[in-house]
């Protein structure tokens, strides 16, 4: 069993709010300024709630308050109780990821979430040896604590209908008694054939040119190509076999060698050529010039100059020559070297073609390399495409022969165990029945579990729930909250419940129905007074007449846990989610 005892800040920015079991209030109320009890707070001290509870900081509404109104450094505080252990989570805005919890005065960190999840699970679930027939502890908290946005639309689906998270029927199963870890199995083998399913519609389009082509025709493709390789090969061996080739082959690929070097060489010395050519010539300025330029010099400065405008010329003349004759010498040895380069050239290109002309004209060499082009490129074909064939048909096996008869049997022991708990799914049923008339005035309701028929449905689990007149908006709503409160109460399914329910804003239905809801709630707070805690936000205003007529058994003042007003809101403050 969870139970939580109180949340709190420190330091700290709301009153304490404390909780005990049966039912618990959160009520949002009208203030003497404005009669609106909505965006006071109620669903934000849910999600603080669900924050120390080890929510995901991605899918947490606490993470975007804004940090000048909320320090991200405050620690939020959940007292809860866990079977008989006391603990306390505290967690901060700051490190989401880092948890610390105080078990009985040891302080005890966990680095990541799932470290946390963990310790929590193992404290829910004493003495567990086998962690696949178990749900995590935030999969077992997913239909227990509703998110407000899920609109209470489906009995599965417990998130953020925007967010398009998967459906999951584990923690459902695990409170109906199912052995989940057959779940667990069918899930990850359907994910393995999906995956597969995948790569094969893209190895076929690769090797059917986008399905240009079929699979029968690649195949005899494969064996024509293979047929080619083979001849291509014999006659290459025999052209390499001819005498005279072997003669001359080693002279020849060391004369390729050579060649190659030099024509290397022959560019680099090219462009070393071409670097110093484009290089600017030193300026030409003229003796007129020169003078101009001096006179004015030493008419302004005065005895200051006294090198004489013929020191000058010589002077400039010096660094021009010692300038050029740097360039030059460098060109003229690149020019030199590149000419005995193309001279080498020249004298390797004819030694090679007089050893091809011994060779019956050179035609051995020329049907020799043809020979091992054509060849090189039909072998290079050939592999890819038997490659391709090959991982296709291994890939293809695996799927038919492995994959698809290991989740037929997995549907098969689904099957059964949906057989061997109908005594449980028929209770369960009949639990959904009595509180169906409590609410609803009649038993026109149904629950049972079936399978799907389709192969392409990951979801082969379907749990079909129906109940008077359903279909509506606040009619879907009842039907969520009498299947939550079934699998609290059912004799069977509150064995593995934690007996923790949390509802923000379910009762968007008709005064009639919410009177109902409200009275059955105090019916059961009757009957079971230390067995269960449910958690429910509530606007004021849909109960006021009611309350003023007697119509409500539940003692809506001494349930109330907290009250929030426009004056008076949760963080006492008034902001935009980041």
């Amino acid at each position: 069993m969870i139970l939580l005892k109180k949340l709190y800040t420190e330091p700290e920015y709301f009153e304490p709010i404390p909780f005990e079991k049966g039912v618990n209030l959160i009520i949002g109320d009208k203030s003497d300024k404005s009669k609106k009890t909505n965006g006071v707070g109620k669903s934000m001290c849910v999600e603080f709630i669900n924050f120390c509870l080890l929510k995901r900081k991605e899918d947490s509404r606490v993470m975007k308050i804004p940090e000048k109104e909320f320090p991200l450094d405050t620690k939020i505080i959940l007292d809860i109780k866990i079977n008989e252990t006391n603990l306390s989570v505290i967690r901060k805005r700051e490190n989401p990821d880092n948890i610390l919890i105080i078990k009985e005065n040891q302080e005890i960190f966990f680095n990541t979430i799932s470290e946390a999840s963990d310790y929590l699970q193992n404290m829910l679930f004493i003495n567990q040896t086998n962690k696949s027939i178990f749900p995590s502890f935030r999969q077992l908290l997913s239909p227990i604590i509703r998110d407000e946005r899920s609109e209470f639309k489906d009995l599965i689906n417990t998130f953020d209908t925007k967010k398009k998270i998967p459906l999951d029927f584990i923690p459902h199963l695990f409170l109906l008694d199912f052995d989940i870890s057959v779940y667990k199995d069918f899930e990850k083998v359907f994910k393995e054939i999906t995956k597969q399913t995948t790569y094969l519609s893209k190895l076929k389009n690769d090797i059917t040119e986008n399905k240009s082509l079929k699979l029968t025709d690649i195949r005899a493709k494969v064996n024509a190509l293979d047929d080619e390789v083979k001849k291509l090969n014999k006659a290459i061996e025999g052209l390499r076999s001819n005498e005279a080739f072997e003669s001359v082959q080693k002279d020849l690929i060391n004369i390729e060698t050579e060649l190659e070097d030099l024509r290397i060489r022959q560019k680099a010395l090219k462009y070393e050529i071409k670097k110093i050519q484009s290089l600017p010539k030193p300026e030409s300025i003229s003796k007129t010039e020169i003078s101009i330029l001096y006179n004015q010099f030493k008419q302004g400065l005065g005895d200051l100059i006294e090198k004489s405008l013929s020191d000058l010329e010589k002077f400039k003349t010096k660094i021009d020559s010692f300038r050029n004759n740097i360039v030059n010498k460098k060109l003229e040895k690149l020019t030199i070297e590149l000419n005995q380069t193309g001279l080498k050239i020249r004298e390797k290109d004819k030694k090679y073609s007089e050893i091809l002309k011994t060779i019956d004209n050179g035609k051995i060499l020329k049907n020799l390399k043809t020979g091992l082009s054509v060849y090189n490129k039909k072998s290079e074909e050939l592999n890819k495409i038997r490659y391709q064939m090959t991982a296709f048909d291994e890939a293809d096996r695996h799927k038919k022969n492995v994959l698809k008869p290991k989740l037929d049997d997995l549907k098969l022991d689904i099957n059964k165990q949906i057989a061997d708990n109908d005594k449980i799914i028929k209770s369960f049923e009949q639990t959904i029945l009595e509180i169906h008339e409590i609410i609803m005035d009649n038993k026109e309701a149904s629950f049972y579990i079936n399978t799907k028929k389709s192969s392409q449905s990951k979801n082969y689990i379907d749990f079909e729930m129906r109940i008077f007149d359903d279909g509506s908006h606040s009619v879907d709503r009842t039907k969520v909250f009498i299947y939550d409160m079934a699998l609290m109460f059912n004799e069977y399914t509150k064995k593995k419940h934690p007996r923790l329910l949390i509802h923000d804003n379910i009762f968007d239905v008709d005064q009639d129905t919410l009177v109902q809801s409200l009275n059955y709630l105090a019916k059961q707070e009757e009957l079971y007074p230390n067995d269960f805690q449910y958690i429910l936000t509530l606007n004021r205003d849909k109960i006021e007449n009611e309350e003023r007529q007697n119509l409500i058994n539940l003692d809506i003042n001494s349930h109330r846990k907290a009250n929030f007003t426009k004056d008076n809101r949760f963080l006492g403050i008034v902001y935009k989610e980041k």
